[in-house]
């Protein structure tokens, strides 16, 4: 085309092209003071893809912070499940890597910032082993199904775990299993089958505890020559039932006569002594007065 033909079509109609360009603008401006440009930050879980079942990923993040930008229309309405962050592993081998963290959003919004941009974590093949059970429960005595668990995850994981402990039995007798190190820290990232135990109450805790021994005195027809019982003995029974005993008093039967006796121990209800307690008694008889 020659130059002289486009300023032809050019300046063909220009009042109307100028009035349409003023008009776009002016309309432009108005936009912009209508919706402002405003930022928003999501924390976000940190997803990944590219990797088969077999490989687990350990020592990434759970959960990146974006931060975003646009229009205050688009930013207030938008869903934070429509950001969605991930990181890909196509192609990356066992071992130590480093991968840029992706982040896909909705049309119209703008990825400003992403904390971490980039993670460094293992890709680990996957292990299986078996875990036993214990279970904490507060005040009873229970017994508890399964008693130990399949695990499965990283190779890593799997050999620091050393027990499944479950703790806060529901109304339902069902507590959660949490995978434990040898120091009883969770161990995260590990798979439990089954992952939660039916616990059965077999009746409340009980517990030892050491208390004072008081022999009550003797009748008043004979005279104790020599007594040998122990000052202290240990009692096993329910801890409210243990909370305020501190002494047991105990009767001995008396007679005439050196022997070896059983006490009979003035224990609370539900309150049992561990093992005998006995005393060794010298006893005389009471001399009349003359």
């Amino acid at each position: 085309m020659r130059p002289f033909e486009l300023v032809r079509r050019l300046l063909h109609n220009w009042p109307i092209k100028l009035a349409a360009l003023l008009t776009a603008t002016i309309l432009w401006y108005q936009l912009r003071e209508v919706e402002p440009v405003v930022e928003r930050s999501l924390e976000r879980p940190l997803e990944v893809v590219g990797v088969d079942a077999e490989r687990r990923p350990v020592g990434l993040p759970k959960r990146v912070l974006v931060r975003l930008r646009g229009t205050s229309r688009i930013i207030k309405n938008l869903h934070p499940n429509a950001v969605i962050t991930f990181i890909d592993l196509s192609g990356i081998e066992e071992g130590q890597f480093s991968a840029p963290v992706q982040v896909r959003a909705p049309s119209g919004v703008q990825v400003i910032e992403v904390v971490p941009a980039e993670v460094t974590a293992t890709l680990e093949r996957m292990a299986v082993g078996v875990l036993p059970v214990e279970v904490y429960t507060s005040g009873v005595v229970v017994s508890y199904s399964p008693e130990s668990v399949d695990i499965k995850g990283p190779a890593s994981l799997v050999a620091q775990a050393q027990l499944a402990i479950g703790v806060d039995m529901n109304e339902k007798g069902i507590v959660k299993l949490v995978p434990v190190d040898e120091n009883g820290l969770p161990v995260e990232g590990l798979e439990l089958e089954p992952a939660e135990a039916q616990v059965r109450v077999l009746g409340p805790e009980l517990t030892k505890k050491e208390v004072n021994l008081v022999l009550s005195p003797a009748p008043d027809d004979v005279r104790p020559v020599s007594v040998q019982v122990p000052s202290k003995i240990y009692v096993v029974g329910p801890p409210k039932a243990l909370a305020g005993l501190s002494v047991v008093r105990a009767d001995a039967d008396w007679h005439v006569g050196e022997y070896l006796t059983p006490l009979k121990l003035r224990l609370p209800p539900d309150v049992e002594a561990i093992g005998a307690v006995l005393a060794r008694l010298k006893v005389e008889p009471v001399k009349p007065l003359e």
